[in-house]
């Protein structure tokens, strides 16, 4: 018997999951079927775990073969065995070709196209930005190559092994007995490079993807230790309201003078935050609470509720049902205002925004406007979804309104309806957003795993201000909107305490010692913080009433 012939080019053959050789013997070509016969297995379903059956399965006839191995452990890079008889006068040629099956060809032909034209791009962009680190870009732009590498050697550890146990089969002689303890052996390699390369991986995020992180400034003595200590150092906590543990929305009026709050009772509590009690309570018949305002004439109260109405409350007038307007269809409300000049009501969540005539009680306009959302294939009614679209905020005069949708934040002036886009940020996703009151600053808290971030933005001119990192722990952070702003600070609630910087500067001006709170709302002067800690939903929720002294 000559031994195997390889066929040209074996070199670039050896970088690719193909291999071809040819086995030359003396026998006839009828010998050379009935030696393969044993050793090859009809096709059929198994049942169970035995070793006693052929190490092939497959078809054989005086023609060729297909076949492939059976095996008792995965490997989707199984070689295909396709071989062709050619019979000659001094015996017979038998042409070998080993390739994937077609299912593991195109699913490495999907992931290699969408890799290289989508994830790894996107992965150089945002490290470009900052908000991936290089080492994680370098990671994804060399993981295609190591697991390219693992398939092929997968593959070619199968081949050889065929092609050992064929070339055996043909000169007649016993399958080595060898063969297990080698496949033990290289198994046993293969594993160990895996292993190695996993721990690799997480080294490489230990000490270069995750940011080190100085220690968090002490509460107790942040603001001492400053030679000009901030006016906002002297936030003190004055009250604790736990007479409406079902609160989930608060909402403070212009004058700072009441505190409405809403929840998951469908209750809408009035607070007078001088005695700190309730002063009247307004309940839903439909709807817990999900957003509340207080208009500028300081005692109207507008509320959206879980069964998509809005509810205009006079408290003046307690006797007499809430006017309701109608007119939203999806998603439940998470915002409510009504414009500085008492004209008009924006309500929205979502999918949709509403502009309500706040005298009349009308429908105005929605946005964004309605498209096709239906047509008729013969039959068959298709129905489209409705992009996505989330209400951020609203310009306290109601002409700007900050959007999420197709994963992009935009600014949208009502009055020009010019869309402002921020710049986006891959692998990113936002959990808050507020414009200052003069709307010349957006401020947002989002997440790229497993940090949470607090970043502002120049809404003018999109360009980042300043990125600061909030936690390394999503899970520690919490959820739940933790921001507050005005013109000079902005505040957020941390595991660390009450933590307000700056905004014309960015600098971190102030650390007070707090529980962490959610649904911040602050004052327009800046001297009353108010938020909930808590949980409406497990009646836990308390209301936090915290002030600084008037100069």
């Amino acid at each position: 018997m000559t031994p195997p012939r390889n066929h040209p080019f074996p070199k670039i053959m050896k970088l690719l999951p193909r291999d071809r050789f040819s086995i030359q013997t003396h026998q006839s070509l009828s010998e050379i079927v009935a030696i393969l016969e044993p050793h090859i297995e009809a096709p059929r379903i198994r049942w169970g775990f035995s070793r006693n059956h052929p190490p092939y399965t497959g078809s054989l006839s005086e023609s060729g073969f297909e076949i492939r191995r059976l095996i008792h452990y995965r490997n989707s890079f199984l070689p295909k065995i396709h071989g062709r008889f050619e019979a000659g006068a001094g015996g017979t040629t038998v042409h070998i070709t080993m390739t994937l099956h077609p299912l593991v060809l195109v699913f490495l032909v999907a992931w290699g196209s969408f890799w290289y034209t989508a994830a790894i791009p996107l992965t150089l962009s945002a490290a470009l930005t900052g908000e991936v680190h290089p080492a994680v870009a370098l990671l994804f732009l060399v993981s295609p190559l190591a697991a390219l590498t693992l398939f092929c050697a997968a593959f070619w550890y199968e081949a050889k092994r065929s092609r050992r146990e064929l070339t055996q089969m043909l000169q007649g002689v016993p399958l080595s007995p060898s063969t297990s303890s080698l496949l033990g052996q290289r198994t046993l390699k293969l594993i160990a490079w895996a292993i190695g390369t996993i721990t690799l991986v997480i080294l490489v995020q230990q000490h270069f993807i995750t940011p080190e992180i100085s220690p968090p400034p002490q509460t107790a003595s942040y603001c001492k230790q400053s030679s000009t200590p901030s006016p906002y150092c002297d936030f003190a906590q004055i009250q604790t309201f736990t007479d409406h543990p079902a609160a989930t929305q608060i909402a403070l009026s212009p004058d700072g003078q009441t505190l409405v709050s809403g929840g998951s009772d469908k209750a809408i509590k009035v607070w007078d935050l001088s005695t700190g009690t309730v002063t009247q309570t307004l309940q839903s018949d439909s709807g817990r609470v999900t957003a509340l305002e207080i208009a500028p004439d300081n005692h109207t109260i507008i509320s959206g509720a879980g069964d998509r109405m809005v509810r205009i409350w006079d408290p003046k007038t307690p006797n007499q049902s809430p006017q309701m307007l109608q007119g939203h269809t999806t998603h439940d409300l998470n915002l409510v205002r009504v414009t500085a000049d008492d004209t008009t009501i924006i309500s929205g969540g979502y999918g949709e925004i509403n502009l309500w005539n706040r005298k009349t009680g009308e429908l105005d306009s929605t946005l964004p406007e309605k498209g096709q959302t239906e047509f008729q294939l013969g039959p068959v009614t298709i129905q489209n979804s409705p992009p996505y679209f989330r209400l951020l905020d609203i310009s306290a005069t109601g002409k700007k309104l900050l959007i999420e949708t197709h994963g992009r934040v935009q600014i949208w002036d009502l009055d020009t309806n010019q869309q402002t886009e921020l710049p986006r940020q891959w692998f990113t996703s936002l959990t808050s957003a507020h414009f200052s009151p003069d709307t010349q600053t957006v401020v947002t808290t989002s997440y790229t795993q497993p940090n949470v971030h607090l970043k502002i933005w120049n809404s003018v001119t999109g360009e980042l201000q300043a990125k600061i990192l909030l936690s390394s722990d999503r899970e520690s952070w919490g959820y739940g909107d933790r921001l507050a702003l005005n013109n000079n600070v902005v505040m957020v609630s941390t595991g660390e305490g009450l933590k307000i910087w700056d905004l014309q500067t960015t600098e971190l001006i102030a650390v007070l010692e707090q529980d962490a709170m959610h649904r911040l709302t602050m004052s327009a002067d800046g001297h009353q913080l108010i938020g909930l800690t808590g949980d409406g939903f497990t009646k836990t929720a308390q209301i936090q009433i915290w002030q600084r002294p008037y100069q």
